[in-house]
């Protein structure tokens, strides 16, 4: 039965029929001939360079949370983190009423991040306001007990490189003296040459990209005289929801993540126009439910609409440079849709987890990949290939949102480097698929193929089920034509 009614898209998902299950994670013959047919092309020959960012590799932490089981640390350390995002609140770590310094309520914490990232991002929340704002200290005390609070976490974690000012503040007009007095006080810090690249520091930490928020920022800014001043990435949220607030309208855009696509040469705009140069920008939160937000479909539906989901709006940003978003997060405290873990303490992974798993598998130079069932606004199948001299994979998966077509889809490689030319070649499946809500990311398959003196390949035909990914990895082996796992 259709979970959702099928919307006005294209011929392919109106024709398109939910498929049946039966036990087992199987499909009925009428399911399987009801989906539309789908072909993602790669061609090896056409190498779109590096990704401009490493994907699966950036995370964004939950504040505080750190007390892992060994499977959940193993988990995460498998991901081969590129940069985490983690949280610091200046009242968390200092006893305004004795005006004495708490710092080790953070070190394990710090440390268990810093530990699996080569780089950390700090959500830096100063308190200004109400401590300086109500009058409890002067901005200069509170200049002073900043100033040394981070130096002592820059001195101890010297791999702090950004540092966004403040958290989702509502009024940009009160967000902008916290932002100013912020970037004070990481000059300081800076001027001290402590180890580790200097801070860069950035806001206005949204939470959505708005045009409106963000150029009341930069205006703000470029009419700062202080000649120090500083701003040196752009940084906001993205959860596809609608920028006019209304808190109805929440899903009006979960069928389009490639409204994402346009999001630097906006902020290049923006910048422009007032006269700043480009700066990156990171997306320091991403997903598609924000706060306690659930679908029509129920908790099992939604943990595969935000592994595909996450997948669609990150493919968006590597099709951009200088936008590096982050995938939130490890154990949310309100929203289970969230977790990349069913349980921290066990480490069993949620669809999600082995989404960003997938994605860090991925080699990294990208591609030219194609595919002929994608939504100019990003609704149907995605193909994503990388490879290096001894291996290709290509990534696929079927965003759905709460639609209900499924595909029958194979891809087809052509060009493939020498080393697959005179060699036979392993081939391994992965599948992160609609039957099950936890597990592993294990091959579903492995087999042996001859040489491709053709210089191509065609996978199997697969049904793809919404919301459905897979991975496909093909590596020089010298195992026999023909052999598969016992």
């Amino acid at each position: 039965m259709l979970r959702s009614k099928l919307s006005g898209l294209s011929l392919m998902l109106v024709t398109a029929i939910a498929a049946v299950a039966l036990p087992g994670g199987q499909h009925s013959a009428v399911a399987a001939s009801a989906a539309a047919p789908n072909t993602v092309r790669v061609d090896l020959s056409r190498s779109l360079g590096d990704f401009p960012f490493p994907p699966g590799r950036q995370l964004s932490a939950i504040p505080k949370s750190w007390r892992y089981g060994t499977a959940t640390d193993a988990a995460l350390d498998r991901i081969g983190l590129d940069q985490s995002r983690v949280w610091l609140k200046f009242t968390d770590a200092y006893d305004v009423t004795t005006r004495t310094p708490r710092y080790d309520r953070s070190y394990d914490y710090l440390t268990a991040h810093a530990s699996r990232s080569r780089a950390l991002l700090v959500n830096w929340q100063s308190n200004y306001d109400p401590l300086v704002t109500g009058g409890a200290f002067t901005e200069a005390e509170l200049f002073t007990a900043q100033r040394d609070m981070m130096a002592d976490y820059k001195r101890r974690f010297p791999s702090i490189e950004w540092l966004e000012s403040e958290n989702e503040t509502p009024s940009i007009a009160d967000y902008y003296p916290m932002y100013r007095f912020t970037y004070r006080v990481v000059n300081a810090v800076n001027a001290m040459g402590l180890p580790g690249p200097k801070i860069k520091i950035g806001g206005p930490t949204t939470d959505i990209f708005t045009v409106r928020r963000i150029g009341q920022f930069l205006d703000l800014y470029a009419a700062d005289q202080d000649p120090h001043k500083r701003l040196d990435f752009i940084s906001y949220h993205q959860y596809l929801i609608d920028t006019s607030g209304d808190p109805t309208k929440w899903t009006a855009l979960k069928e389009n993540p490639a409204i994402v696509s346009t999001e630097r040469a906006q902020l290049n705009a923006m910048l422009s126009q007032r006269g700043l140069a480009t700066l990156p920008a990171l997306v320091s939160e991403t997903g598609v439910f924000p706060k306690d937000r659930e679908s029509s479909l129920g908790l099992s539906a939604d943990l595969h609409i935000q592994a595909a989901a996450l997948a669609s709006l990150h493919y968006y940003y590597l099709n951009q440079s200088g936008v590096t978003p982050f995938h939130w997060t490890i154990d949310h405290p309100e929203n289970d849709r969230k977790d990349l873990f069913e349980d921290t303490a066990t480490g069993v992974a949620r669809p999600y987890y082995n989404t960003v798993l997938m994605q860090s598998m991925l080699p990294r130079t990208r591609y030219a990949a194609t595919s002929d069932a994608l939504s100019p606004q990003g609704i149907g199948v995605y193909g994503l290939a990388a490879a290096e001299p001894g291996k290709v994979s290509v990534m696929t998966w079927n965003y759905q949102w709460t639609h209900q077509a499924a595909y029958q889809s194979k891809t087809v490689l052509t060009n493939f480097p020498s080393a697959f030319r005179t060699s036979n070649v392993l081939v391994t499946r992965y599948k992160i698929g609609s039957e099950s809500d936890t597990g592993t990311l294990d091959p579903v398959e492995q087999f042996v193929i001859g040489p491709r003196a053709d210089g191509g390949y065609t996978s199997q035909t697969l049904e793809l089920q919404p919301n459905e990914l897979r991975l496909l990895v093909l590596t020089p082996t010298t195992k026999p034509v023909g052999w598969r796992p016992s």
